[in-house]
């Protein structure tokens, strides 16, 4: 299965948070095929089920994101300028002069976020990051009027416009890898089991507005019968000369992650489901896949998803990645293709006679 085609064309479609309406139908295009049925919900979410053999076997949920983190236009001059607001956390350092798309109703139009020319920056300003609200993006209008001429208009979103670059020792650079990695595994999941006759129903699931702050996983297990849910994304990693190991213990290429929890503001903000997280590593374990282990920077949908109804038991499992909400994340095609051997083992082994009971 090459994961570096479905990754690049996954990448290809913009969908900043709030406005995922191109991948979800990307999404249900590409699981379609491989599962018993798909379809969105009104508040945006990708529901997909592949039927299991037995009943009586947990009914899990797999879980990736498709929104990215992007911007959105909030003004334009009268030169043609475009003055912009980030969508989700995109890092401010990472911004000025980066190729841009703004995904207009006519189709995509290129664009460069502007620098101020390094002949008139003072010292001081060279030392400094100017604040999104001075930022600007050039997309070669002559005027307000010819940039709208292009469909560019308040409320445009936007996404970073840098192409995936492949790297040496099968690494990746790209925009977006948060969480077009998770979508990635969630396809290559689906296509594995493909054909195979599996105990437990999976609900493959894509959901809106993480970015945002977990919106769409707040609300997607509503209704539906699942007993667990893993959420497939990625997280920073370390292992490079300006983040020490104190920080950050992960590192790209030493495997996918089984992490014990989420660390937000210095404090563990999520320990995720024991059960459900042993059952992740026992796979892992037993058919001698390599994993890391730690509490990883950030939240993912697992935190909202455990809080659904009277509580359903999550997890989450990672793809470590180096340069996190820039242009340029970093990640490891083994690592993401041990991730999906993890979930294709796991869901072999989850019969009726899992128990989800902590004690």
């Amino acid at each position: 299965m090459d994961l570096r085609e479905i990754f690049f064309r996954l990448v290809k479609v913009g969908s900043p948070s709030g406005f995922e309406e191109p991948m979800i139908k990307a999404l249900k295009s590409e699981l379609a095929p491989l599962i018993d049925e798909v379809y969105d919900t009104s508040r945006g979410n990708v529901v997909g089920i592949r039927r299991g053999t037995e009943d009586e076997a947990p009914c899990v949920a797999l879980v990736a994101h498709t929104d990215q983190v992007g911007f959105v236009v909030s003004n334009i001059d009268e030169g043609g300028f475009i003055r912009f607001r980030r969508v989700g956390g995109a890092v401010n350092r990472a911004i000025q002069g980066q190729h841009v798309r703004m995904l207009t109703e006519k189709g995509s139009v290129p664009g460069v976020v502007g620098v101020k020319p390094g002949h008139i920056t003072t010292p001081e300003e060279a030392k400094t990051i100017p604040p999104i609200e001075e930022m600007y993006i050039d997309v070669g209008a002559w005027g307000r009027e010819e940039a709208e001429a292009m469909g560019v208009k308040i409320g445009t979103p936007i996404v970073f416009g840098a192409q995936p670059l492949v790297l040496s020792n099968g690494l990746v650079a790209s925009p977006a890898v948060d969480d077009r990695g998770g979508l990635t595994a969630l396809i290559a999941v689906a296509k594995e089991l493909k054909g195979e006759r599996i105990p437990p129903t999976v609900y493959f699931i894509g959901t809106v507005e993480e970015e945002m702050g977990l919106r769409g996983a707040s609300v997607v297990l509503n209704g539906l019968d699942v007993d667990m849910a893993v959420a497939i994304d990625t997280f920073p990693a370390g292992y490079q000369p300006d983040v020490g190991m104190r920080d950050i213990v992960y590192e790209v290429g030493k495997g996918p992650a089984i992490h014990f929890g989420e660390i937000g503001e210095g404090r563990i903000s999520a320990v995720h489901h024991s059960r459900v997280r042993e059952w992740l590593v026992d796979a892992a374990e037993a058919e001698g896949i390599p994993y890391q282990s730690a509490f990883m920077h950030g939240g993912t949908d697992a935190k909202a998803m455990a809080q659904t109804g009277n509580g359903v038991p999550a997890a989450t499992i990672g793809l470590p990645r180096r340069y996190s909400h820039s242009p340029i994340e970093v990640f490891s095609l083994t690592d993401l293709e041990n991730l999906v051997k993890i979930l294709g083992a796991a869901i072999r082994r989850l019969d009726a006679g899992f128990s989800l009971h902590r004690v």
